[in-house]
C-alpha cells in the first residue's frame, strides 16, 4: 500500500460551495455584478474599509491601483519607481511593468519575511511613487504612517495586528483569491480603499461596455464574474472557522518543533499576529535538502518562493536576507483540511532529518 501523499497547499472546498455555485449556474445569470456587489460588501468590513472592487486577479487589483492612485494624489505623478520586496511573487512586478513602473527591490528581515523598514527608508527617493508591502506567509505587520504603502494582504486576508484589520493601513490594499489562498473564487482578487474616488475609477475602467470612449481613452474587463463571486461568498462564511483550524494546526507545529528552534536548528515563525497562512521556518542547514528528505516521504514541503525576483531584474544587488531566506527557508504544509495527524507525521520526519544529520 502506497503512502498517502501530504500536499503542501490545498483549496479547502465543501458541499456549501458546490450548492452555491450550482444555484448561480442555474439562474443563467452568471456576469449580472449583483452577487459580486454582495461579496465586495463583505470583504471590504474584513479589511476595514469603506470600499472593495473584486476584480479578476490579484495582479490586476495592484494595476488598477498603481494606475489611478496618480489621478487622485497629485504628488504621485510623474514617478516612476515603486519599492518592492524582492521576496516575493512575479505577479508584482508584472503589475508594476504593465503600468509603467520601474521596481526598486529592497530587503526583507527575517522575523516576518515582509519588508525591512529601514532598507526602505534608505532607498526612499524623489522619484519613489509607493511601497508595495507583503503580509507574508499569514504574519500581520503594523505599518509607519509617515510611508506611502499599498499593502498586499492575499497571504493575511482576515488577519488584524494591534486592533487593526490588514488592509486598513494604508492608501489602498489589494488580495488574490487564487485556489489555494485563504479563501478562494477559483481565480480572482479584490482592491480595497477608503477613497470612493480611487474606487469609482476603478469600477468605471473594468465596466467597459456601452460607455462613451475619446482618444486615449480605454478600459479593460478585469470584472469578476458571478460565479466566482458566489464560491467566495460561501468561503467566506467558513473564513472565522478556516482561521481557527489554521492556528490550531500552527500549534502541534510549536509543541513539536520548538526543540529544534532551542537547539539553533531551525527559526520558527511568529505566533503573534499570524493567520498561518504558511509554516516558514528557516534552516541552520540548506532548505533545499530538508525539502528533498521530507519529499522522499511523500510530504509536499515546498521553497518559501520561487525564485527572488532582483535575481531576474537586477541580479547584480545584494539582498542579503532575501537571498538568506531563499537558500535556507521552507514551507511546511498547513490548510484547514489537512489533519492534525498529517502535522504530527510532518514533525516527526523534520526531526528525524536533523537527527540524521
Amino acid at each position: 500500500m502506497k503512502a498517502e501523499i501530504i500536499r503542501h497547499s490545498l483549496p479547502t472546498i465543501g458541499r456549501e460551495e458546490i450548492k452555491a455555485v450550482n444555484k448561480t449556474i442555474l439562474s443563467l445569470n452568471l456576469s449580472t455584478q449583483r452577487i459580486v456587489d454582495r461579496f465586495e460588501r463583505k470583504i471590504s468590513k474584513i479589511a476595514g474599509v469603506k470600499y472593495a472592487v473584486a476584480t479578476n486577479s490579484g495582479t490586476s487589483s495592484l494595476y488598477l491601483i498603481l494606475m489611478f492612485l496618480p489621478k487622485i494624489f497629485p504628488e504621485m505623478r510623474n514617478k516612476r519607481y515603486v519599492i518592492v520586496p524582492s521576496f516575493a511573487c512575479p505577479a508584482i512586478t508584472n503589475a508594476l511593468f504593465t503600468a509603467g513602473y520601474n521596481p526598486i527591490f529592497a530587503d526583507i528581515n527575517l522575523e516576518n519575511f515582509s519588508l525591512d523598514i529601514e532598507d526602505v527608508r534608505k532607498k526612499m527617493n524623489k522619484e519613489v511613487a509607493c511601497i508595495v508591502y507583503i503580509h507574508s506567509f499569514g504574519i500581520c505587520s503594523e505599518l509607519p504612517m509617515d510611508l506611502p504603502f499599498v499593502e498586499g494582504i492575499a497571504q493575511s486576508f482576515g488577519g488584524m495586528v494591534n486592533g487593526k484589520h490588514v488592509g486598513s493601513q494604508s492608501i489602498a490594499s489589494f488580495s488574490s483569491f487564487y485556489a489555494t489562498k485563504v479563501i478562494t473564487t477559483g481565480e480572482g482578487g479584490a482592491v480595497f480603499s477608503n477613497s470612493k474616488e480611487l474606487i469609482e475609477m476603478i469600477k468605471d475602467f473594468i465596466e467597459y461596455d456601452k460607455k462613451e470612449y475619446y482618444k486615449d481613452k480605454f478600459r479593460f474587463n478585469f470584472k469578476m464574474s458571478d460565479i466566482n463571486a458566489s464560491l467566495g461568498l460561501a468561503q467566506l462564511r467558513k473564513l472565522k472557522k478556516f482561521l481557527g483550524i489554521r492556528k490550531k494546526l500552527a500549534k502541534i507545529y510549536f509543541d513539536e518543533l520548538k526543540e529544534l528552534e532551542l537547539k539553533g536548528l531551525i527559526r520558527l515563525p511568529p505566533q503573534k499576529e499570524n493567520i498561518f497562512y504558511r509554516f516558514p521556518i528557516i534552516s541552520e542547514v540548506s532548505g533545499d535538502k530538508l525539502i528533498s528528505f521530507l519529499r522522499e516521504k511523500k510530504i509536499m514541503a515546498e521553497k518559501l518562493i520561487y525564485k527572488p525576483l532582483h535575481w531576474f531584474y537586477q541580479p547584480e544587488i545584494k539582498l542579503e536576507k532575501t537571498e538568506i531566506a531563499y537558500m535556507k527557508g521552507v514551507s511546511l504544509p498547513i490548510y484547514p483540511s489537512l489533519r492534525e495527524e498529517d502535522i504530527e507525521k510532518i514533525c516527526f520526519f523534520v526531526k528525524n532529518f536533523f537527527k540524521s544529520i
